[in-house]
């Protein structure tokens, strides 16, 4: 990751740099200050700028979501925005809890035709890296500003009587429940069964009672007869457990549970409410920004 251009304050332009030195200016095309100043040389369609923001303290370790406004203008015309490669802008965001980002680091890199944003997980300190195709020798064009919110605003939703032997093919102890919201990651789920299942518990008999024996060095310490226990059936409410989300596919996002009888562990179905929470999915839009999806 690197700053791979220069600033040119009286446009307010970050350009990329030229491969040119003082020994090129009297060669033409750059016999006049004009060529010399506005003449790039090296610029190619694969070519890039590349710029990297400063380390952002976030001040806690918290899962966010970047919301991301790029504004771009070309060389000599600050009016008119760059002209991107279908692949860009590609945009790389690195997390850590480490203050210079030197270990513990995970990242993803975010472009227009892989746009969803891959949620790199909870940390402090955030770093981005925004590369743009840097334009032609007679049309050089760069980044004029960058707009970022790392968002924490969480989206929710509510499952209302799912009946979750709707899901279940018989292969499996879980079942996987659809969202209609798409996340980059579900920070929370509940999950509350409406309807009771049968299961079993031991009930105790009791016994005669213990009592100690009147020969009790002869025969034994004490006499009668030991509580029993038996197996009765019961009705009760089964224990629900938050197994895994996916969120990896735009189109299908669902939540994985799992529904057990208390005391026997038995796998069950049931019908259940549930309730979501979870950062938006976002990704890069046409515009090359961050957005929403």
């Amino acid at each position: 990751m690197a700053k791979t251009g220069f600033f040119d304050a009286s446009q307010g332009i970050y350009l990329p740099k030229d491969s040119l030195t003082w020994d090129d200016l009297s060669n033409s095309p750059y016999a006049t200050w004009d060529n010399w100043t506005r003449w790039y040389q090296n610029l190619t369609a694969d070519t890039e700028v590349e710029f990297t923001t400063d380390i952002i303290d976030f001040g806690t370790s918290t899962t966010v979501v970047p919301l991301i406004t790029i504004t771009t203008a070309r060389d000599g015309n600050v009016d008119t925005s760059a002209f991107f490669q279908d692949d860009k802008p590609s945009i790389t965001i690195e997390g850590s809890d480490v203050s210079d980002l030197s270990s513990g680091v995970s990242s993803t890199t975010i472009d227009r035709s892989t746009f969803a944003y891959s949620n790199i997980g909870k940390f402090r300190y955030y770093r981005f890296t925004f590369n743009i195709n840097s334009g032609l020798n007679t049309a050089p064009q760069g980044f004029t500003g960058f707009d970022i919110t790392l968002n924490t605003e969480a989206q929710t939703e509510t499952i209302e009587a799912f009946d979750t032997s709707t899901v279940d093919d018989g292969s499996s102890t879980t079942r996987e429940i659809p969202l209609r919201k798409k996340y980059s990651s579900i920070q929370y789920v509940g999950i509350t069964p409406r309807t009771t299942i049968s299961d079993t518990e031991e009930e105790v008999v009791a016994g005669g009672g213990l009592y100690v024996a009147a020969n009790y060095v002869a025969d034994s310490y004490v006499s009668g007869s030991d509580a029993s226990t038996s197996e009765v059936s019961i009705t009760t409410v089964p224990l629900a457990r938050f197994v895994s989300a996916d969120t990896s596919s735009i189109v299908d996002t669902s939540i994985t549970i799992s529904l057990v009888a208390p005391n026997t562990g038995t796998d069950v179905n049931a019908t259940v409410d549930g309730f979501v929470s979870g950062l938006p999915l976002v990704g890069v839009n046409a515009e090359g920004n961050v957005a929403k999806i």
